[in-house]
């Protein structure tokens, strides 16, 4: 026997799934549209990334789903609209095109494209505060002719204008602190302030249910694309209760000497995260005892 398979065997942790885990009802949602879609025989594209977590993605392509960049490019399939969002003029262009769209624009997104939208016409200056080159970001800006001031934890670029009525309103995944600093620092400088919260009750949810999943564990093993903004924030909150917190993508990046530091580990991931990939993750411990 190789010193190898010596060393897994002592391996003895046991894996234990988040049970509140897995997609949040905007992903279930889309996720449903594409399966159904490609079920009844409907040839189906998607401009970008539907959800950030490679795998189900890749997933999702195998069984039929086309990445595009733009509608011209749907070589006669519908498409699909991703839970971030698409501009207005998306849908124009789609329209123009003759080409059929499939609205998996996440509820939540969609009201705050819709208060943008208001504000935009009556004239308010608008903050979002999020991640510039997030696609949510780019759809919401794509409802105001890209007019938006977008700032982050570091400040912005772009000057507020104290004297102009104000919306301000946040990209859905969004850190709390950064959306609330920034409210307060507005309301110290702008007369006319609307604020608009549209963080997502989900993730807010979420965030105080995995803060008790890592405390009830030594370890916590969380699952999530390395991309995805709310995947991110979540590990970090991890990480804050639990130190002994990892982040992996899937179940090929386990460390081995890690886990054997522990007799138990809490297997999680974001709103992105399918339960299936979970459960490979839970299989492979499992097999390495």
């Amino acid at each position: 026997m190789s010193r190898k398979i010596r060393e897994l065997d002592k391996i003895t942790v046991e894996a234990v799934v988040d049970p509140l885990a897995g997609f949040c009802g905007g992903v279930n949602r889309a996720i449903d549209l594409v399966e159904k879609a490609l079920e009844n025989g409907e040839r189906l594209a998607v401009k970008g990334e539907l959800i950030h977590n490679r795998l189900e993605m890749d997933r999702l392509y195998r069984l039929g789903l086309v990445p595009v960049d733009d509608p011209s490019e749907t070589g006669g399939r519908s498409v699909l609209v991703r839970t971030h969002g698409e501009e207005s003029d998306f849908f124009k262009r789609a329209d123009e095109l003759g080409i059929r769209c499939l609205d998996a624009t996440c509820p939540k997104v969609m009201k705050s494209q819709k208060v943008i939208c208001r504000a935009h016409e009556v004239g308010k200056q608008i903050i979002i505060v999020g991640h510039i080159n997030h696609p949510e970001v780019i759809a919401l800006q794509g409802h105001c002719d890209s007019k938006a001031i977008v700032v982050d934890d570091a400040g912005s670029e772009e000057p507020v204008d104290s004297s102009l009525p104000t919306l301000l309103i946040a990209q859905t995944t969004v850190v709390p602190e950064t959306f609330l600093k920034w409210q307060q620092k507005l309301k110290d400088v702008v007369d006319d302030l609307e604020i608009f919260d549209s963080r997502c009750s989900f993730v807010t949810r979420r965030q105080k249910e995995l803060r008790e999943f890592a405390v009830e564990h030594p370890a916590v093993i969380f699952v999530g694309g390395r991309h995805s903004s709310n995947s991110n924030l979540l590990y970090n909150i991890c990480r804050e209760v639990n130190p002994n917190s990892i982040f992996i993508e899937d179940e090929s990046e386990l460390d081995l000497e890690w886990l054997k530091k522990f007799d138990r580990v809490g297997v999680s991931g974001s709103a992105s995260t399918p339960m299936w990939l979970l459960e490979k993750v839970v299989e492979a411990i499992r097999s390495f005892r």
